[in-house]
């Protein structure tokens, strides 16, 4: 696959032919490739174009939903308590979305990143620079809360929820983190009991209803209305693991009242991290 243009070229003659069988032999030898091909493919996807295109798109849809889950799988049982909680989102969307595309919705991601970054310039205090978030994102780009189909998993994840706009307040909150971070701006996810909000140093802001701001009172009341009592942990810092456990049980709820199959799959997820941690705890 990473040979010359010469040979790039041919596989693509090759996949354009009329001839159903050559095209059908071609496909299958490229699949054979595996989830180590993917790149590959899709870099010479790229290139391609009408029946070619077509029938590389195929290739990886195959690959990745014969890999996604195991993928996914042997992520999780090797996520660390501060892992890189962007590649989960991405790797956690290919397991359940085999064969979609997300590069628009991560080019959208960078934008807003790089327009944050340039807005931010004029934002000096701590307040300034949630207020400039809050107004870019939930406001401008219009990120908001789905308060009418609330329980759909695609609002659980993150190339959905740049796509069409909508999400739950985890969702919401990682979408904010990931464009924050591009402009050097540091936000953090608060997990409250019952609802999910962001923080950057002191100031605790609460992506799904328009980024507004929530006081000490707010939460306070978001805890007891669990019955609970307000901790000072309730408001750390949720750490990449705690959000990537938080977001599977999610959709865990989800395909536990619609999906026998999503259900069994989620739970293997999450055992999966389950383990991760105590293993590297017990090496530490």
């Amino acid at each position: 696959m990473k040979g010359t243009a010469t040979t790039r070229a041919a596989l693509l003659r090759l996949l354009g032919d009329d001839d159903a069988a050559t095209v059908a032999l071609v496909k299958a030898q490229l699949a054979r490739g595996g989830a180590p091909a993917l790149e590959n493919l899709r870099a010479l996807e790229a290139q391609a174009d009408g029946l070619a295109a077509f029938h590389l798109r195929d290739v990886i849809a195959e690959i990745e939903e014969g890999s996604g889950d195991r993928i996914f799988t042997e992520f999780c049982a090797r996520f660390e308590e501060h892992g890189d909680l962007e590649k989960a989102a991405w790797t956690l969307a290919m397991a359940l979305s085999p064969g979609d595309d997300f590069s628009e919705a991560r080019d959208e991601l960078d934008l807003w990143g790089a327009e944050l970054k340039r807005r931010l310039v004029k934002a000096p205090t701590a307040l300034d620079r949630v207020e400039t978030l809050a107004e870019y994102l939930s406001f401008e780009q219009e990120l908001r809360g789905n308060d009418l189909e609330y329980y759909e998993i695609e609002n659980s994840l993150l190339p959905g929820v740049i796509e069409r706009r909508v999400g739950i307040p985890i969702s919401l909150t990682l979408v904010y983190i990931l464009v924050a971070q591009r402009a050097g701006m540091r936000v953090d996810g608060v997990g409250l009991p019952g609802h999910f909000i962001a923080r950057h140093g002191d100031i605790f802001f609460d992506p799904y209803h328009g980024g507004n701001q929530v006081g000490f009172e707010e939460c306070k009341t978001l805890v007891e209305q669990q019955d609970l009592t307000l901790l000072p942990q309730h408001l750390a810092p949720a750490t990449p693991r705690q959000m990537l456990t938080r977001m599977l049980t999610n959709i865990y709820y989800v395909a536990e009242q619609t999906d026998a199959e999503l259900e069994e799959k989620v739970a293997r997820w999450i055992e999966a991290v389950k383990r991760a941690r105590g293993k590297l705890s017990a090496e530490h």
